[in-house]
């Protein structure tokens, strides 16, 4: 069986020639997530990306709530984001999945958020994209969709997810994760 990660890069490679779909780099969405004021970090506080992707700026923006201390499951269900394309939201829901995997175990309750605040369109029934959706629409998620996806995670599939969680790409929580909280 082919790694999802090398499934997504072959996919993402021929995109590209097609669609011209490219995504953020990691390092760039360090340095634009560092440059936000320390406020935008609280509790409770909400990120939407409208053109999600893969996930790079949600992935980044979990990723610094859990390590300010935020409870993985708040944090999740504040980060919000919107694709076109059915596999991109596949792999952005399995990515911020993995992010919380790393601080504890994945529930039931993970699972119904990036299903509930990580959406695809159909950009013939929205045609201003993610500017006509509204996330207080209730998604059709049944519990056999949930009991797959436990059964998926527990059959230890997110360790074929790709993540760029990496010191050189987000720094690390002691370093300048939270450098500009104390300038």
């Amino acid at each position: 069986m082919s790694q999802i990660r090398d499934i997504h890069t072959t996919r993402r490679e021929d995109r590209v020639k097609q669609t011209a779909e490219v995504f953020t780099p990691p390092r760039i969405v360090h340095q634009m997530l560092s440059k936000l004021p320390k406020e935008v970090w609280k509790k409770g506080k909400t990120f939407c990306d409208p053109a999600c992707g893969n996930g790079n700026f949600l992935i980044a923006v979990l990723w610094r709530k859990i390590e300010r201390n935020h409870n993985a499951l708040e944090a999740l269900q504040c980060v919000f984001g919107v694709d076109i394309m059915r596999d991109n939201i596949l792999e952005c829901r399995l990515r911020l999945l993995k992010i919380v995997s790393l601080y504890e175990e994945i529930t039931e309750d993970h699972i119904k958020a990036v299903f509930t605040n990580i959406v695809w369109i159909n950009k013939n029934k929205y045609e201003n994209g993610s500017l006509d959706y509204d996330f207080s629409f209730n998604n059709k998620l049944n519990q056999r969709d949930i009991d797959r996806w436990m059964t998926w995670i527990s059959d230890g599939k997110l360790t074929e997810v790709n993540l760029p969680v990496e010191e050189e790409v987000f720094g690390t929580p002691s370093q300048d994760l939270f450098e500009d909280d104390f300038k």
